[in-house]
């Protein structure tokens, strides 16, 4: 079952749960009616490891003016 939720396939997102940056891949169980979306964190270079993390520890990035993180 599928959630109507905020989070987008492919967009990159702020994970509190890890202090890290990562990329959302799909949805892929509803857990007390909270969404679990299946996530990418890139380690080092070029290596990348999967989580499943609900929808409620992802914020999106927030970008300055200038580029950066704000």
């Amino acid at each position: 079952m599928k959630v109507k939720s905020s989070i987008e396939r492919g967009a990159q997102y702020l994970c509190t749960k890890l202090g890290d940056v990562v990329t959302a891949i799909e949805q892929v169980a509803v857990v007390k009616g909270l969404a679990m979306w299946e996530v990418e964190r890139k380690i080092g270079s070029g290596i990348r490891k999967r989580l499943i993390v609900s929808e409620r520890t992802l914020i999106p990035q927030q970008f300055s003016p200038a580029g950066g993180l704000a």
